[in-house]
C-alpha cells in the first residue's frame, strides 16, 4: 500500500501540474489531485476531503484573508490614481532607453516592496515598458522573466520583504523579516548583478539574431506614446505612500508580528495614498477600494486550495516514505543544504513558494530546528529562497497570466523564467546554505 501510495502521490502532484497548464481552474485541478491521492493511499474519502482538505483550506484562507485583502486594495489604489504608473515613468525618464531592462527590473522590485502584488505590478509597469521596449528593440520574450524576477525573487531576498512566505517563515522561526542581515545583503546584491547582467546580455544575443521588439495589436496606443492621456500625480505625491510603508515596517518590526507590521504598514499606507492623492481618486475612490479588496479573493482561494492539496499529499502513508528520506538527508548531510532540495521538492508538489513554505513550516521546521546545529536566522533565509525554485513551473499561474499581458507565447518565453526563477533562486539558495554553514548570518 505504501509503495502504491507513492506512485499516487506522484500521479497527484503530475495531474495538478498538467491540468493548470491546460487551462483548468487551479482550485478544480488541487481537488482531482487530490481525489487521485485519496483513492491510491486508501483514504477516507468523505473524511479526508472535508477534514485534511477543507480544514487545510478554510485555515489557509482565514490566516492570510487580511493580508491578501489589503495588499491587494493598495494596489489597486496604486494603479487607479495612476501613482504606480508615476513612478514607473520618473524612473525611466532618469535611467534613459540604454537602461532599459535595468530600470524595468528597478521599478518592478520597488513597487514589489512597496507592496504592490506581484498580479498587480505588471498592469502598472507594462504600459510604459512598452515604449521604451520599442525604442531599445528589446524582445518582449524578456518580459515575463524580468517582471518575475524583480517582483518575486528580488522582493523575497531583501530584508523586510512584505511577502507571504517570508511572513509565514519568519513567524514559525521566531525571527524578524529582517534577519539573517549578512546573508539578505549579499545575495541582494548578487541577485540584483546578476539579474540586470544576464537580462542586459541575453536581450543584446537576442538583437544580434534579428530578433528584437515584435508589438501586439495592444501595443499601438503605448508605442505612440499614448499610456491612457490620463494625468498622473506628481512623483512626491505617488511615492509618499511607498515611503510610509517603508518606514512603518522598519519600525514595527519588533513592535508586532510580522503579519500584523505588514497589515498596519499596508493599511496606513493606504490612507496616505487616499489623502494626498485623492484629485486622481475622486468619484471612484470607494469602488476602486472595494475592487482591489475582492479581486484578492480568487488568488487567495487558489493558494488555500494548493494547502488544501498539500494537506491531503500529507495525510497519505507515501508522505512518509519521503518525510523519512528527508530527515535522513538532514542526518547525514549539512541540514541547510537539505533544507533547500527539501523545500524545492514541497514547493514543487504544490506549485507555489508559499504553499511550499507552509508545509515545510508545519511538518519540518521544527525537526530542523530540534537538531541543534541550525541557526533560525539563517534557515529563514534559505528556505525563503530555496522556496522559489520548483514553483515557477510552465503551469505557474502568475507566469501564464504575465505572457499573456505581453503578448508572448508560454513557450518561447519559458525559457528565461526557467534560468532566472528556478534555476538562480536555487543557486542563491546554495550560496546562502554556504554562508550559513561558515557562519556568515
Amino acid at each position: 500500500m505504501q509503495a502504491l501510495s507513492v506512485i499516487g502521490m506522484i500521479l497527484g502532484v503530475a495531474l495538478l501540474i498538467y491540468l493548470t497548464f491546460k487551462g483548468l481552474n487551479g482550485f478544480i485541478a488541487s481537488l482531482i489531485g487530490a481525489l487521485v491521492v485519496i483513492i491510491t493511499s486508501g483514504l477516507p474519502f468523505w473524511g479526508t476531503l472535508s477534514g485534511a482538505y477543507a480544514a487545510s483550506l478554510g485555515s489557509t484562507f482565514g490566516s492570510y484573508l487580511f493580508l491578501f485583502t489589503i495588499g491587494s486594495a493598495y494596489s489597486e489604489l496604486m494603479k487607479k490614481s495612476g501613482a504606480a504608473e508615476s513612478i514607473a515613468n520618473f524612473l525611466f525618464s532618469f535611467l534613459g532607453t540604454k537602461a532599459t531592462v535595468a530600470g524595468t527590473l528597478i521599478i518592478t522590485f520597488l513597487l514589489a516592496y512597496g507592496g504592490v502584488n506581484a498580479f498587480i505590478i505588471i498592469f502598472a509597469v507594462y504600459p510604459v515598458a512598452v515604449p521604451m521596449f520599442h525604442k531599445a528593440n528589446v524582445s518582449k520574450l524578456l518580459m515575463p522573466a524580468i517582471f518575475l524576477y524583480g517582483a518575486v525573487v528580488l522582493n523575497v531576498v531583501t530584508p523586510g520583504a512584505p511577502s507571504m512566505l517570508c511572513i509565514t517563515l519568519s513567524e514559525k522561526l521566531g525571527v524578524t523579516t529582517f534577519a539573517a542581515p549578512t546573508i539578505a545583503i549579499a545575495m541582494l546584491l548578487l541577485a540584483f548583478g546578476w539579474g540586470v547582467l544576464y537580462f542586459t546580455w541575453v536581450s543584446n544575443r537576442l538583437r544580434a539574431k534579428g530578433i528584437g521588439f515584435v508589438a501586439s495589436e495592444s501595443d499601438a496606443e503605448l508605442m505612440a506614446g499614448d499610456t491612457g492621456a490620463k494625468e498622473l500625480p506628481p512623483i512626491h505625491l505617488a511615492i509618499l505612500p511607498y515611503v510610509v510603508i517603508v518606514v512603518l515596517k522598519l519600525a514595527l518590526a519588533n513592535a508586532m508580528s510580522a503579519s500584523d507590521g505588514i497589515c498596519t504598514a499596508m493599511a496606513a499606507g493606504i490612507v496616505v495614498l487616499i489623502i494626498t492623492n485623492y484629485k486622481y481618486l475622486k468619484g471612484h475612490v470607494v469602488q476602486d477600494f472595494a475592487n482591489g479588496w475582492l479581486s484578492s479573493v480568487n488568488p487567495l482561494l487558489l493558494t488555500s486550495a494548493l494547502m488544501g492539496f498539500a494537506a491531503v499529499v500529507k495525510a497519505c502513508p507515501g508522505f512518509e516514505s519521503f518525510m523519512n528520506v528527508a530527515m535522513l538527508m538532514a542526518d547525514k548531510m549539512n541540514p541547510y543544504i537539505s533544507a533547500v532540495i527539501v523545500t524545492n521538492v514541497f514547493s514543487g508538489i504544490t506549485g507555489a513558494s508559499l504553499s511550499g513554505t507552509q508545509i515545510f513550516c508545519s511538518t519540518m521546521a521544527d525537526q530542523f530546528m530540534s537538531l541543534g546545529t541550525v541557526n533560525a536566522e539563517a534557515l529563514y533565509k534559505v528556505v525563503g529562497m530555496a522556496s522559489m525554485g520548483m514553483d515557477t513551473l510552465p503551469h505557474c499561474p502568475t507566469f501564464v497570466m504575465e505572457a499573456q499581458v505581453c503578448g508572448v507565447t508560454t513557450k518561447e518565453s519559458y525559457p528565461y523564467v526557467l534560468v532566472m526563477t528556478v534555476i538562480t533562486p536555487i543557486a542563491l539558495a546554495l550560496i546562502a546554505a554556504g554562508m550559513a554553514i561558515f557562519g556568515l548570518i
